[in-house]
């Protein structure tokens, strides 16, 4: 059973229920259904706020429930439309003079709002993981071609149950040992029908020609759905999205967010702002404390500087805390779990990250921002650039203090070139999708993690 042509309305249904209930409900029963509740002054308030919700509500896609949706999304959108939301509220005041509740109440009203919007939609999205886990609302696919690419969509389908994938195999030109292959073009037909799939995902440069043709004819007789993957390993750094030209279809590839000034602009802005703060706000008082630590130990001096790779391939120094003894292989050998050079408040440093607080006058310099991919030394990155294809795409912005890689888990020793592989992959996606928003989230996330602790942080 697949009901989930119906989540949205749900959402919806209740998202209106809450909206009516706390701001004309309320208001009507305080004032026991006078008069107040129904003179034009009220109505007209009450279908303003009803209209202006709907208009917030399509513009945010806040009711656009599917497979993607994640609980930090419905943060983030909730969140921004309540701020709209509240404007609009009082601009209506701005034209009508109508004596609703006093501001002191309105205080309590709109967190109230803001929080019982929150746990209904949490309700439903974890209603909805459990409907799933126990074996409905799931959609049963398969993906036509064998690459890199269809083994990534593979892991996504079956890491992420949540989303109710269930990943049924791949089908291949000719008959294959690999695992998870199941069939060749030739019983497609057949496995569709006997798997009940649903969807169809194309790894479109993989594909022998002969494919579409047998696509279309299934197409006909099954109610399935068909994706296109295509290949577009060539093309990053830049954003694509599909147009049509009267009837014809056009995949539109432009450069990435941050080729545009304005963008480049915000993110600076950010930078300098976030470094000032961190800077007076704590590297004011720490630098000193450090400083006279240092003078009653080894007197190695409180910071490392290390030349590294940044925007454009140009070399800069970076600055950190020295967190190792002096050594002669500070500048080829990364660190490892338990390295002996690393002191003992090193350690400290380097698990809590304090030791990367001095990049911060890096970003304010303007050779590095707070967010972006990790600079590594310059051995690495000669090795990396032989090694990985698209490694110097991550030069294409500012090297930053965290990173997209390293909040998802990509951080740390390099102990195998999957490991390299992973890192880059994560920070090309960073590239390509950048917004303020995603920024703002990494930070959050990064704090999150300093304050949970890292294993990968030593």
């Amino acid at each position: 059973m697949k009901y989930s042509k119906y989540i949205s309305s749900i959402s919806v249904t209740g998202n209106l229920l809450i909206l009516n209930y706390l701001f004309i409900f309320r208001f009507c029963y305080t004032n026991g259904f006078d008069g107040r509740c129904t003179s034009f002054a009220a109505i007209a308030f009450f279908v303003f706020i009803n209209i202006g919700w709907a208009v917030l509500s399509a513009i945010f896609k806040l009711n656009k429930v599917d497979r993607q949706s994640h609980k930090k999304r419905i943060l983030a959108n909730y969140s921004m439309v309540i701020v709209f939301f509240f404007f609009m509220f009082l601009l209506f005041f701005q034209f009508v003079s109508f004596n609703y509740y006093s501001r002191d109440y309105i205080k309590i009203l709109f967190p109230l709002f803001y929080i019982a919007l929150l746990l209904w939609q949490f309700f439903l999205y974890f209603s909805i993981i459990a409907y799933r886990k126990y074996g409905y609302n799931y959609r049963n696919v398969i993906i036509v071609g064998y690459n890199d690419n269809a083994t990534s969509l593979k892991d996504y389908f079956v890491n992420n149950p949540w989303t109710g994938y269930h990943f049924k195999g791949f089908i291949t030109f000719q008959k294959s040992e690999k695992k998870y292959v199941v069939g060749t073009y030739d019983e497609l037909e057949s496995f569709i029908a006997d798997n009940q799939i649903d969807e169809i995902y194309i790894m479109s440069n993989e594909i022998h020609q002969s494919i579409y043709k047998i696509i279309s004819s299934i197409i006909s007789k099954h109610s399935v759905k068909i994706r296109l993957v295509p290949d577009l390993l060539h093309f990053s750094n830049m954003n694509i999205s599909l147009v049509n030209y009267d009837l014809i279809p056009i995949m539109r590839i432009e450069k990435g967010p941050l080729n545009r000034w304005h963008n480049r602009f915000v993110k600076r802005v950010f930078d300098v702002m976030f470094s000032l703060i961190i800077i007076v706000g704590l590297l004011s008082w720490l630098i000193p404390l450090l400083a006279i630590f240092d003078l009653f130990s080894g007197r190695d001096g409180v910071f490392f500087i290390q030349k590294r790779t940044g925007l454009d391939n140009n070399t800069f120094n970076v600055i950190k805390f020295r967190t190792m003894v002096k050594n002669s292989m500070a500048d080829t050998d990364q660190v490892t779990k338990d390295d002996k050079r690393v002191s003992k408040l090193g350690g400290f440093l380097r698990k809590t990250s304090i030791d990367e607080l001095p990049q911060f006058f890096n970003v304010l310099i303007g050779n590095m921002s707070v967010v972006g991919p990790r600079p590594h030394m310059l051995k690495h990155t000669e090795e990396y650039k032989a090694l990985v294809a698209k490694f110097m795409i991550r030069h294409a912005v500012k090297p930053g203090i965290t990173g997209y890689a390293q909040v998802r888990g990509a951080r740390g020793e390099i102990k195998k070139a999957k490991d390299i592989k992973a890192r880059i992959k994560l920070d090309i996606f960073y590239i390509e999708n950048w917004s303020l928003t995603m920024d703002i989230k990494i930070v959050l996330i990064t704090i999150g993690k300093i304050i949970k602790g890292d294993d990968k942080a030593y």
